[in-house]
C-alpha cells in the first residue's frame, strides 16, 4: 500500500478520491517478487522500476535425478597353485594363489582377473554389504575333509572415499542347502552414507588356501564354489560390551 499526504486546501472530493486510491492495492504497480496469489502470471502491468527503487522477480530452475540400481557387476575366480599327495599326507599345507582359469566348476559368473566390483547408483545412502561362502572341494567322488581360504581383497578405486576396504576373511568349506551356502561371511560392508558409485577390489597375492593332513587324499583336480550376495543394507555390527 503506498502512504500519500494529505495537502490542505485540496477539495474534499479529492482527498476521498486519493484516500481510496490509498486504500487500494496498487498491484500493477508493485516492484514484486510475486506471491502464491499474486504475481507476474496474474497480474497486469507488470512490476515497476522508478526513482524508488528495481522491479524485482523471481522464477523457479528445476531438475529430477533417477535413481538406478545396486549392482555386483564382478566377482573373482580364484586358481591355486599345485601340490603333491605327499605334502597334504604329511602335514598341513599352504597352497598360493597362482594365475589363469579354472579347467572345471559350475561357478559360471567368475572373471580371471581376479576382479571385484559393485556399483550403488541408488542415490538413498542406506549402504550395503557383501558376503561369501565356499562349498567344499571335490574332484569326482572325492572330497577334501578341511580346507580354509585365506581371502583377501585389496580395494581399488572407491568413488566415495569414506567407503570401507573389504575385510580379509577366513572361509572354511561350508554345506550348501537348497541350492545355496549355509554360513557366509561378510567380505565387504559399507556402512549408510558410503559406498555410492563405483567400488573396486582385487584379490591379493596373500590370500591362499590351507589344506589340513590328510593322509588318505586322493590326486585330482578340485573345484569349489565361491557364492556371493550383495544386500541392500549394512551388515548388523555386534555392539561393543
Amino acid at each position: 500500500m503506498r502512504v500519500m499526504k494529505l495537502v490542505s486546501g485540496v477539495s474534499s472530493g479529492i482527498v476521498i478520491t486519493m484516500l481510496a486510491l490509498a486504500l487500494t492495492p496498487l498491484v500493477a504497480f508493485a516492484a514484486g517478487p510475486g506471491t502464491a496469489s499474486s504475481n507476474l502470471t496474474n497480474v497486469s502491468g507488470g512490476y515497476v522500476a522508478d526513482s524508488t527503487g528495481s522491479a524485482q522477480a523471481m522464477s523457479n530452475a528445476e531438475f529430477t535425478i533417477t535413481p538406478g540400481p545396486l549392482s555386483l557387476n564382478q566377482v573373482p575366480n580364484i586358481v591355486f597353485g599345485s601340490v603333491s599327495v605327499k605334502d597334504v599326507s604329511s602335514a598341513n599345507t599352504n597352497i598360493p594363489i597362482s594365475t589363469g582359469a579354472p579347467t572345471g566348476g559350475t561357478g559360471f559368473d567368475g572373471n580371471n582377473n581376479g576382479a571385484l566390483n559393485i556399483t550403488d547408483y541408488r542415490g538413498n545412502h542406506d549402504g550395503w554389504s557383501l558376503t561369501v561362502g565356499m562349498s567344499p572341494f571335490t574332484s569326482g567322488a572325492n572330497t577334501i575333509t578341511e580346507a580354509q581360504l585365506t581371502l583377501d581383497e585389496t580395494a581399488g578405486a572407491l568413488d566415495n572415499s569414506a567407503t570401507a576396504a573389504p575385510l580379509s576373511l577366513t572361509l572354511p568349506q561350508s554345506t550348501v542347502t537348497n541350492g545355496w551356502i549355509s554360513s557366509p561371511k561378510t567380505l565387504w560392508n559399507a556402512a549408510a552414507k558410503s559406498g555410492e558409485g563405483s567400488n573396486s577390489a582385487t584379490t591379493a597375492a596373500s590370500s591362499k588356501l590351507t589344506i589340513t593332513k590328510q593322509p588318505d587324499v586322493s590326486a585330482g583336480t578340485y573345484n569349489a564354489t565361491l557364492y556371493w550376495a550383495l544386500q541392500n543394507a549394512p551388515a548388523a555390527t555386534t555392539p561393543a560390551q
